[in-house]
């Protein structure tokens, strides 16, 4: 049995077929799906077609007139008459008419080649240079046994495999365990589909710029509660991030470097900085009690005085318990600063720390603490 797709949202169906105006053939590769199945949702959430179907009049006479009289193709003519070539097929076979003889620009193999492989354009823009529709250029590709781009390629564009650091990799997965939602398109592509809701503009623009040199990331606009969606396709060399365990691998525990990084994530997403009476103080809560344990013993192990408590027991409906870290110590967020800022990417996150941090060196100046 099909799983329903629910991550095709009202909103991300009006993005790409109102305001980017793609056709459900268009969207259908995108979302990994089949357009039948677009087509449903698009009368599920009643958002209107946009081109229904009307009847083409076209009488024999002036079909024959462009296509033997002005030797138009049939993709042409469909084109000037704003219908399918199918259309203007079955018009074809009505009036009896033949098609001409079909002539095969030649291609050179090696120019072919560079501009598939090397310059990496596609069918269709191959096609446009030479004349060629893009199945007569698949057609010469496999003539010559130039092999083809794996599917995620040509579905959606090209997708960068991940090649940054390491610092890069652990921030990434801290922030997915706390705010993202990660799931492999299919079997066969293996690229990776990523997504969040939020109403925080912040989390949108840190989303956007920490995948946006990898892939296209779609940002839908704001619903009746002001929630975006926010969402992009990436390589199958992201596969790290698909894991949602309650626990930070070892890789990550074991290098200082990672482990700031991963932290800086996991607080850009869960974490909150504030002054409350006139006292800066740090939190971070979630449901993953083990993966806060272990960054709890994380900012001991480097001197900071933390409370790490059951914050609250799990009700009718809920999965888990709520815990949370704190750490109302001043010096404890001084040493948290240094270790984490430099990694954080939130941008109202890093305005709180740095604020907190304020706070903690004007109590020192004013002699109302020691450290």
């Amino acid at each position: 049995m099909t799983a329903k797709r629910k991550d095709i949202t009202r909103d991300l169906l009006q993005e790409l077929y109102i305001h980017k105006n793609l056709s459900v053939y268009k969207m259908a590769p995108i979302l990994h799906c089949h357009p039948a199945t677009l087509s449903k949702k698009l009368h599920k959430y009643h958002i209107s077609i946009k081109h229904p179907v009307k009847k083409i009049n076209l009488a024999k006479n002036e079909l024959k007139e462009l296509y033997f009289t002005k030797k138009l193709s049939t993709y042409k003519i469909a084109k000037l008459l704003n219908c399918s070539v199918k259309t203007i097929s079955n018009k074809m076979r009505k009036y009896n008419f033949k098609g001409r003889p079909v002539s095969k620009p030649p291609i050179d193999e090696e120019i072919l080649l560079n501009e598939y492989s090397n310059k990496r354009l596609s069918l269709k823009e191959i096609g446009i240079r030479h004349n060629l529709t893009a199945s007569g250029v698949l057609k010469r590709m496999r003539k010559f046994n130039i092999p083809t781009r794996d599917s995620w390629e040509t579905n959606t564009g090209i997708k960068i495999p991940f090649k940054g650091t390491l610092e890069e990799k652990a921030y990434m997965t801290g922030f997915r365990l706390g705010d993202l939602g990660v799931r492999q398109s299919s079997k066969k592509t293996k690229m990776i589909t990523v997504g969040s809701n939020t109403t925080k503009n912040e989390q949108v623009v840190l989303i956007k710029n920490l995948f946006k040199k990898y892939s296209k990331v779609w940002v839908s606009k704001p619903n009746l509660i002001g929630v975006i969606n926010i969402s992009t396709i990436l390589h199958p060399s992201f596969s790290f991030l698909l894991p949602k365990n309650d626990n930070i691998e070892k890789w990550i525990r074991a290098n200082d470097k990672t482990m700031r990084a991963f932290t800086a994530g996991y607080i850009d997403a869960e974490g909150s900085f504030g002054i409350y009476n006139k006292r800066a103080k740090f939190r971070l809560g979630s449901y993953d009690k083990n993966i806060l344990k272990q960054i709890s013993v994380w900012l001991k192990n480097h001197r900071m005085k933390t409370i790490f408590v059951l914050e609250r027991k799990k009700k009718l409906g809920q999965n888990k318990d709520f815990w949370r870290i704190t750490i109302n110590d001043a010096k404890s967020l001084l040493i948290l600063h240094e270790l984490i800022f430099p990694y954080m990417k939130h941008k109202k996150r890093k305005m709180d720390l740095k604020a907190a941090k304020q706070n903690v060196v004007s109590r020192l100046r004013s002699g109302t603490i020691r450290i």
